[in-house]
């Protein structure tokens, strides 16, 4: 046995040697989840049934189960006995603790609190990490049914501490620059869990972000006080307090540093101490992260390796990376006695007048105190002497505004007691590859770095008599420290000029680089982001001025190709060459995005040069790409109603191939912001068609995600869009998509009058099978509001319609909404028929959306019949399904209805676990039926739990 291996943190797997083995389907690898996790206990079989099946088993379970245990003894079978044995009425299976991932984890974890216990942190985090590593996944992924369900909750807790343990060590030993950004991630998937909280806002803290970390606090009060009506505990308001009064306890002692040491052997001759750092700017603020990040690389004043130290920093222009690299420099200028070099490499200069690796040189050996006549002619004599003169010694270089590695190695010196500082637009790979280089990438300011730069130069009292004045100006400078600093310089020169007046100037995107311009190139926005855009080759220069056409947040990789009408092995090198010059942002892998000043200049750029149809021709086959994109995946959520077929896409545009319906989800989840911005650009600038038909594609993808204030929006701008072009096709659509978003945000009397408009236009023009969905959605809507006969009249006439045009799909859903209106007047045996046809049709179809739908009204019929255990597990069915689809609102829906048939059985803790996961999807959703599941958790009795009987997945 000692040769097998089994995990369950992730796929439930098992090894033999190097060799996976074959476990069978997903019920098969069940069984041996819930025997491994065991602990070598017994099993019964009624157990293992349950854990398969819950309480509705097939009739020959038993005999399935012990199919399901031969196989895997077989798959199991050591050459000297089964791991697997019989046991009773059930099954015993025999393993070594090292033998599965979860006892590794565990002991690790103990060993990792016995070793902090001990005071030895660093190999207490170094077991957390290694303990953390064992996790493959979610556990016993692909496994289905409750009972693992059950148990993914119970390992979770398990990773979730430890991750938290791991963290607050890492805090401890110094790592907080990187603990902060790991426990933001962490506390917006957990943001109830205090401690989690608690260590972030210690890790800002000592990250220099006091404000950051207050924020923090704030969030996470008011968080407790909606959901749950308590405040933080006293852990957390104490951390709280010791952040306000600025306890200098929480910071340790940074180790003061030696003495400078005496060179080994003496300076040549002629070397002389240089200190050519230029002046550190006076108003420097902010980049505290950054700060903490370079400083780590320092331990007590000497390089960690034998190699030389390079820090690359890289960002776009006007980010401050020359800002950074001096001031950092004159930090710890001081570890280095034996001088500083500096030199502009103009690697970006508008002149073209590159500073040659020779002629930096050339000033090095200069500041050196080499006589000219000394100096070599050739590049590598010059090379080599300067490395010879740093040979032993210790000096800070900084090679600032480098266009490229090829420009910077032949200024690396070779002596491991140096510093190099390198700064470019582009990043540095090359450097970093043979080098060794850290990169650094320069991020736009936060919103309080650019209020403390402001604040700096104009004073708090400025700041403060004109608040709102002050946040559109720092929204309007896009985070760029060169646009701050323009923005305080002019506020500073008239100081008479009011911030309201200046925000003013700055609030017309037309004309904003205008007051962004200064007399000095080098603090011109506009010039400065020229000097990249100069540097392109014509492709990635076309492809940067057209992106000024898409409006989105970002866009993808995909759609670039679309809007260039170019195939996307194409597109690929020029994105690389804009990101490169970090006009364009790789923000998230085949995702990019620039900030709203560059996209201006690009626009400015595109209206100079490009031409009114080249710019007309690049915004309709972007639109082609996300109409003909996001009409594939409606027909994958959605194939039995079909929207109007878009035209032709025009050449030039390939949209994605979306082979399945998660996919599909997947685009539309991605896209989803950038798709509400297309239908705007698309209703403004003279695509209206475009405008209402993409609108229509995503009501499905907005219904089912809960998103539907953005629903309301998009097709209230797909109105007006076919409203202007008197487009009554159009407008028949957009008004009945709308009444369905007004139906969900509970407007139903607008709802029906959006209804009552559609019901005209259709008229109108003739239309007559579009009546079918329309009596469905007239149906709907009068039985929410109680108006059954009537609603039952229209779900008739949609039947009729439905049936004479062969749509089954149309016949299910008015059958099912028959049948709901006939449960909510207490007819249940005529509901239950009803609902019961439907489902069948729904199977037929394989439309699980329609099964779910059914699955919850049987759910809520058998509730009403006082038939609680039966209604869950109908609703149990239904939240599945649901998941599955990932049709969040439908979850949340059945998750409270689960819960309510859960406390009617008498499981307290049950209804507390669904509504407590219903909540969590409406809140994120910012949905209205959030209050009511609160008042359902607030009136349950917080003293007298009872044991979860049927915990919901």
């Amino acid at each position: 046995m000692s040769q097998l291996r089994f995990a369950v943190l992730g796929p439930v797997r098992a090894h033999r040697g190097d060799t996976e083995l074959d476990l069978g389907s997903p019920q098969q690898r069940a069984v041996l989840a819930v025997l491994l996790l065991a602990e070598g206990k017994h099993v019964a079989l009624g157990a293992l049934i349950d854990a398969l099946w819950g309480d509705e088993p097939p009739r020959a379970a038993s005999g399935t189960v012990r199919t399901y245990v031969s196989r895997l003894r077989r798959c199991l079978r050591d050459t000297e006995h089964d791991v697997i044995e019989s046991a009773g009425d059930g099954y015993v299976l025999r393993l070594e603790p090292a033998e599965l991932d979860l006892n590794g984890f565990l002991r690790l974890t103990s060993d990792a609190r016995t070793a902090r216990n001990a005071g030895a942190a660093d190999q207490a985090a170094l077991l957390f990490e290694a303990a953390l590593a064992k996790w493959q996944g979610v556990p016993l992924a692909g496994i289905p049914g409750e009972y693992a369900a059950s148990q993914r909750v119970r390992l979770a807790e398990f990773q979730l501490a430890a991750l938290g343990e791991r963290l607050a060590l890492n805090i401890e030993l110094g790592a907080h620059v990187a603990a902060a950004a790991e426990l933001q991630a962490l506390l917006a998937a957990h943001p109830m869990r205090e401690r989690l909280a608690e260590l972030l806002m210690l890790a800002l803290y000592r990250s220099g972000r006091q404000a950051d970390a207050l924020t923090v606090y704030g969030q996470s009060r008011r968080l407790l006080r909606d959901e749950l009506g308590i405040d933080p505990g006293p852990a957390m308001q104490e951390m709280h307090q010791r952040i306000l009064q600025m306890d200098t306890s929480l910071i340790p002692a940074p180790t003061p540093p030696p003495p400078p040491a005496s060179p080994q052997a003496p300076l040549p001759a002629p070397l002389v101490r240089p200190a050519q750092l230029p002046a550190d700017l006076p108003a420097f603020t902010g980049r505290c992260a950054e700060l903490a990040q370079l400083n780590a690389s320092l331990d007590d004043g000497k390089p960690r390796s034998a190699a030389v130290l390079i820090h690359a920093i890289d960002g776009t222009a006007g980010i401050g990376k020359s800002a950074l690299a001096v001031h950092w420099a004159h930090l710890v200028a001081d570890r280095f006695p034996d001088g500083q070099l500096y030199v502009n490499l103009r690697g970006f200069d508008p002149s073209g007048s590159v500073t040659t690796p020779g002629e930096a040189l050339h000033g090095f050996l200069d500041a050196l105190a080499i006589a000219p006549q000394r100096i070599p002619d050739d590049l590598p004599s010059r090379a080599g002497l300067y490395r010879s003169l740093l040979h032993d010694h210790r000096v800070l270089i900084v090679l600032d505004n480098a266009r490229d590695a090829g420009q910077i190695r032949p200024l690396l010196p070779g002596s491991p007691g140096c510093l190099v500082i390198a700064t470019s637009r582009n990043q540095l790979t090359g450097l970093i590859t043979t080098h060794d280089a850290r990169p650094l990438t320069l991020d736009r300011f936060s919103a309080a770095e650019a209020r403390d730069a402001l604040s700096r130069r104009l004073g708090p009292g400025r700041l403060a008599a004109e608040p709102e004045a002050l946040a559109e100006i720092i929204e309007l400078c896009a985070g760029l420290p060169l646009a701050t600093a323009i923005v305080a310089a002019r506020a500073t020169v008239f100081r008479d000029r009011s911030l309201a007046l200046i925000a003013g100037e700055l609030r017309d995107a037309r004309t904003r680089l205008d007051a962004l311009s200064a007399d000095d190139t080098t603090t011109d926005v506009r010039a400065v982001f020229s000097w990249s855009y100069q540097l392109l080759s014509a492709p990635a220069g076309q492809l940067f001025r057209l992106l000024s056409v898409h409006n989105g947040p970002d866009f993808s990789r995909g759609a670039a190709a679309s809007l260039a009408g170019l195939p996307a092995q194409e597109v690929r090198p020029l994105l690389s060459e804009l990101t490169g010059a970090r006009l364009i942002t790789e923000h998230r892998p085949g995702r990019f995005s620039s900030h709203d000043l560059i996209r201006i200049y690009a626009a400015e750029l595109s209206a100079a040069v490009d031409t009114d149809d080249d710019r007309s021709s690049a915004l309709g086959r972007l639109v082609d790409y996300y109409l003909h994109t996001a009409h594939a995946a409606h027909m994958l959520l959605q194939p039995q109603f079909v929207p109007p077929t878009p035209t032709a896409a025009r050449p030039g545009v390939t949209p994605e191939d979306l082979p399945d319906y998660t996919q599909a989800m997947a685009w539309l989840s991605a896209e989803r912001r950038a798709l509400k911005c297309a239908v705007s650009t698309a209703a403004d600038d003279g695509f209206p068609r475009h405008a209402w038909q993409l609108a229509l594609t995503m009501q499905q993808f907005y219904q089912r995600q809960g998103y539907w204030y953005d629903w309301a929006a998009t097709m209230l701008t797909a109105l007006g869009a076919a409203e202007s072009a008197g487009d009554l096709d159009g407008q028949a659509h957009a008004h009945r998509s709308l009444a369905g978003a007004y139906h969900f945000l509970g407007r139903d009397e607008e709802a029906l009058a959006e209804l009552e408009r559609t019901r005209e236009l259709f008229t109108e023009l003739g239309y007559t099978t579009e009546h079918a969905y329309l009596h469905s959605n007239f149906g709907t809507i009068l039985a929410s509001q109680r108006h059954y006969d009537e609603a039952i009249e229209h779900y008739w006439q949609a039947y009729e319609l439905y049936q004479a045009i062969g749509h089954e799909k149309g016949q299910g859903a008015a059958l099912e909404g028959i049948g709901k209106c006939h449960g909510q007047q207490g007819r249940y045996e005529a509901a239950v028929q009803y609902v019961d046809e439907a489902m069948t049709v729904y199977q037929q179809l394989s439309d699980s959306n329609g099964e779910a739908n059914c699955w919850a009204s049987l759910g809520e019929f058998r509730h009403q019949l006082g038939e609680y255990r039966e209604a869950m597990n109908c609703q149990l069915r239904a939240v599945t399904l649901c998941r599955q689809l990932g049709n969040r609102t439908d979850e949340a829906e059945g998750l409270i209805a689960f819960g309510d048939s859960a406390l009617a059985a008498g499981d307290r803790a049950a209804a507390r676990d669904a509504w407590g996961k219903s909540l969590i999807i409406l809140d994120e959703l910012r949905l209205p039926q959030a209050q009511p599941v609160r008042t359902r958790l607030a009136g349950l009795d917080e003293r007298s739990q009872a044991p979860a009987v049927s915990p919901v997945p």
